[in-house]
């Protein structure tokens, strides 16, 4: 038996590769070096450093380094296979359930540590960016996340570097939006309040696509013609003006508003209020949909769907290393991020059925511990001395 490799051969993990042509596009030494992203990003503790990595390995981790930094390896193809991929899924599940296909769009910072003046290596491409999390500026980068979801299954699409100096992001969003597919039965884009504006509408309603966004109380609306901030127009809704609408099993008094809106011709925007807190300025929240046949409590319902974004970043930070990453060149970094994309997407539908992405997380950590127990009984029943196991697995 090999001791070439500290990974087992993992059956199932090469019929991944091999269905997206990986063998035909990498060499030998590549795959290898993704099989141990994978496995390191899904064992126990990984915290996205190259260390963590070079534990599943059996070259330094200098090697993972020079892989990620210099490597010879066309990063976009893997890029490719995760968009077109989740695509598919989604198109084709919504093609055999007739149900919608949704499009969510969001950001969040990658929190790094500020570097010295004096520091020779910092890392690249890191500045100052407003974190809507934590409500300040944090040092780190920027990355722009969109997720394709259809009934219960929600798929990474892509991930990547948000540069301000490039394009804004609602710019970036729209040549996303260009990209997708149109939908087979209905579409719907969901996006936060910095999102929601006329170009990402119009450019989603050239697709086939609806909008549904979280909306700033700043924004201006028309009611009977009369020109009136939202927040305004809202101090003087009504108990009598009101509905209850229960969403994931929490109450909100509704207010429905169709009409025009600066920049948009007519849509519908809902002014909600939690049920214990109905007129209270800092509980308002309003929602706007550009499908004005959806009711309000679809519209409401709908809109929870863009939950799943927040979980991926939460997930991909808690157990992808999405916030713990050290290398330093962004050639380098976003190689992470397109490895990381690619272990969600085996996740969650890389494994026998479609799974939310903490079910195949486990799968995957029983099948890589499944694997190592087989191979050491099989190094047993070779005869090969335990010193060497041990040595081998970096345990002795």
């Amino acid at each position: 038996m090999s001791l070439n490799s500290i990974l087992p051969n993992n059956e199932a993990m090469f019929n991944f590769f091999k269905s997206y042509r990986l063998p035909l596009y990498f060499s030998k030494p590549v795959l290898r070096h993704i099989q141990e992203f994978i496995v390191a990003a899904t064992a126990k503790g990984y915290r996205g450093k190259v260390v963590d990595i070079a534990e599943w390995s059996s070259v330094h981790r200098t090697s993972i380094g020079h892989f990620l930094s210099d490597g010879v390896w066309d990063a976009s193809y893997i890029q490719k296979i995760v968009q077109q991929e989740s695509l598919h899924f989604v198109v084709s599940h919504s093609k055999e359930t007739e149900q919608p296909l949704f499009v969510i769009h969001d950001d969040t910072v990658c929190n790094k540590t500020k570097p010295s003046s004096q520091a020779q290596r910092p890392i690249q491409q890191t500045e100052f960016h407003f974190s809507h999390l934590e409500g300040k500026s944090i040092w780190g980068h920027q990355v722009q996340a969109t997720l394709v979801q259809c009934g219960n299954h929600s798929l990474i699409h892509t991930i990547h570097r948000y540069d301000k100096t490039k394009q804004s992001k609602i710019d970036d969003a729209c040549e996303l939006a260009k990209t997708m597919p149109i939908p087979p039965k209905s579409g719907y884009a969901l996006v936060d309040s910095w999102y929601t504006c006329s170009k990402l509408m119009n450019t989603y309603a050239a697709r086939g696509y609806q909008l549904i966004g979280a909306l700033k109380t700043n924004r201006i609306l028309y009611p009977q013609g009369i020109r009136v901030r939202l927040d305004t127009f809202a101090s003087y809704v009504t108990q009598k003006e009101v509905r209850l609408v229960t969403v994931n099993g929490s109450s909100y008094w509704v207010y429905r508003y169709e009409g025009a809106l600066n920049d948009i011709e007519n849509a519908v925007v809902l002014l909600c209020w939690p049920k214990e807190a109905f007129q209270e300025s800092k509980a308002l929240h309003a929602f706007l949909c550009t499908d004005v046949s959806l009711e309000t409590q679809t519209i409401l319902d709908y809109y929870s769907r863009r939950w799943p974004v927040e979980i991926f970043f939460r997930q991909a930070k808690g157990n992808l290393g999405f916030n713990g990453y050290q290398v330093r060149s962004i050639r380098s970094i976003e190689r992470l991020w397109t490895l990381l994309a690619f272990t969600h997407l085996y996740c969650t539908i890389g494994l026998g059925k479609p799974l939310p992405f903490g079910k195949g997380l486990r799968k995957v950590r029983k099948e890589v511990k499944g694997h190592y127990i087989q191979w050491i009984y099989g190094c047993g029943k070779k005869g090969i001395p335990l010193d060497d196991v041990l040595k081998h697995l970096k345990a002795g």
